[in-house]
């Protein structure tokens, strides 16, 4: 192209002024350029081009006219008598545009690929980047397992397909499974048998581990799932299903369904479905374990939580109690209140200390309290019961002890109750008089479970008509609050609060306590807080003699 110049236009007579450059140079520095530069007389016909002319237009020779055969978008841009264009042309991306000099056209043509195509990565990657921040955004908001799932799908439409369909792990013989059939639509639900899933190999495999990779479905290969097939890509489109990897074993499998007009999947999206799959499967797997952990601390609070309190002739009960907040629900304080089995009428009962809180604390809490179940049967001596509990503790071997007050209610002449108290190293017990005053019972006692020849102490209080007894734990006295929120409730405001409950029955006494310790915290950390109020009441037909325990 090089060796063929037409006259420089530009060029006046044969001559060449003083200091100017030589056509020869001009030429030579134009092939320089990285553009095409192309020089069309008025008639349309090419009178000069440069090097870079016959790379970007092989065809095109000077004393000849650009036409749409041989320069593609600048032959059709001359045709039109355009000013610019931007088109393909044999594989590249040629903006160019023209200027008018001396008569003469000059277009001035470049290569955009280049440009382009990083633009469009540049484009693809903050959409990457973002979508895959907002995935992760909306997907760790939420430890529920179904509302991650239907984020799952929702995230997937239409980001990346134009119908998503999640299937979950099968378990008990069917799996529940989550779609989203267009951009927008609402997501459905449902459950699926596994005869269904056997039909469908790649979802088999994907579910099981076998096929960590995207596999693709033929068309109308997700017809078996019945109302759980996503819409048919049609022709030209796919369906591929991808596992999500969880912890071990997969999550769940996700089926993307394109359509043709969606285009072909490049492969910057082939990445962005991997990043994606390992996000939701990573929350499918987390909600999931928070779910089965959920499950296990309700089951293990429904066993540790106090039971019903009895409802005996002649004693008014009453009781609350409130675990710490860190404690999932349940923590060492216990009570419990039984109807005496020897047929002499009241009530057993125990309030008890673990120390600790959480998990190991409850544990150890329902050993005590299955222990004295079971003591209790054979054995209705207070102190004996201690010293056979703490043995058993020992021989467990659990590194912990625990404090204890337990003993009998039973109703004496003239409506009083008589009450017989063993004491494990637990606070003393308040005696509430009908006058309001108050006293404390020294059961005394060493802790339970603490050495092997544990001696524990005993008393008895007699209790007149409506007169109380107040059992708690350390969580109530050690309460810090007040003013500068480190200062205790203590014993001293306790028994002052429980002089102004004279009169009332044992259940609004019990909540009274709880409600004025919770005042004093205001909103702060505390200990497990437990309350057990008995009080001495004449029987009466059809009265109700207990209150119940509000958690």
């Amino acid at each position: 192209m090089t060796g063929t110049r037409a006259r420089n236009p530009a060029s006046h007579g044969s001559g060449q002024a003083p200091g100017r450059p030589g056509r020869k140079l001009l030429d030579t520095l134009l092939d320089l350029v990285d553009q095409a530069v192309v020089v069309c007389d008025a008639s349309g016909v090419v009178r000069w081009c440069n090097g870079r002319t016959g790379v970007y237009f092989p065809g095109l020779r000077p004393g000849t006219t650009p036409d749409p055969a041989t320069a593609g978008p600048l032959g059709q841009a001359v045709v039109a008598s355009a000013v610019r264009f931007d088109a393909e042309f044999l594989g590249r991306r040629l903006s160019g545009h023209r200027s008018t000099v001396q008569d003469c056209s000059v277009w001035l043509v470049s290569d955009e690929t280049g440009v382009r195509r990083c633009g469009a990565e540049l484009r693809a990657e903050r959409f990457r980047a973002a979508f895959l921040s907002e995935a992760g955004r909306r997907l760790g908001a939420s430890l529920h397992h179904g509302r991650t799932a239907r984020s799952v799908v929702e995230l997937a439409v239409p980001a990346l397909a134009d119908a998503a369909l999640l299937v979950l792990p099968p378990r008990g013989g069917h799996a529940d499974w989550h779609r989203c059939a267009a951009p927008g639509a609402a997501v459905e639900s449902g459950v699926l048998p596994v005869s269904s899933l056997d039909r469908v190999p790649q979802l088999g495999r994907a579910l099981t581990g076998l096929s960590p990779r995207p596999a693709p479905c033929r068309p109308g290969g997700l017809g078996a799932l019945g109302g759980a097939a996503p819409p048919d890509p049609g022709k030209g489109g796919e369906s591929l299903v991808t596992a999500l990897p969880g912890s071990g074993a997969p999550a769940g499998a996700l089926v993307l369904v394109r359509s043709a007009r969606a285009g072909g999947r490049p492969a910057a999206d082939a990445a962005l479905v991997r990043d994606f799959a390992f996000r939701a499967g990573t929350a499918l797997s987390t909600a999931a374990l928070y779910a089965e952990q959920a499950h296990t601390a309700a089951v293990l609070q429904s066993g540790l939580d106090p039971a019903p309190l009895p409802e005996v002739p002649g004693v008014r009960l009453g009781a609350a109690y409130r675990p710490a907040p860190d404690a999932l629900g349940f923590g060492g304080d216990f009570y419990q209140v039984e109807p005496a089995r020897d047929g002499g009428g009241g009530v057993t009962f125990t309030l008890g200390d673990v120390c600790g809180k959480g998990v190991e604390a409850a544990v150890l809490s329902g050993h005590v309290r299955q222990s004295l179940r079971t003591l209790t049967l054979v054995e209705s001596r207070p102190l004996r019961v201690l010293d056979v509990l703490n043995q058993s503790l020992l021989e467990a071997d659990s590194g912990r002890f625990a404090s204890l007050v337990m003993g009998t209610a039973r109703p004496g002449a003239q409506g009083t109750l008589d009450v017989v108290l063993a004491g494990g190293g637990h606070l003393p017990p308040l005696v509430l008089r009908r006058g309001g005053t108050v006293e404390a019972v020294d059961v005394g006692g060493m802790l339970v479970a603490a050495l092997p020849d544990a001696e524990f102490g005993q008393a008895g209080v007699s209790l007149a008509r409506d007169e109380l007894i107040l059992l708690y734990s350390d969580g109530v006295t050690e309460a810090r609050g007040g003013p500068t929120g480190a200062e205790e409730y203590g014993a001293e405001r306790l028994a002052h609060d429980l002089t102004g409950c004279a009169g009332m029955p044992a259940g609004a006494i019990a909540e009274r306590i709880a409600l004025r310790v919770a005042e004093w915290l205001a909103g702060r950390a505390h200990d497990d807080i437990a309350v057990l109020a008995i009080q001495s009441s004449s029987p009466s037909p059809g009265s109700s003699g207990a209150a119940g325990a509000p958690r």
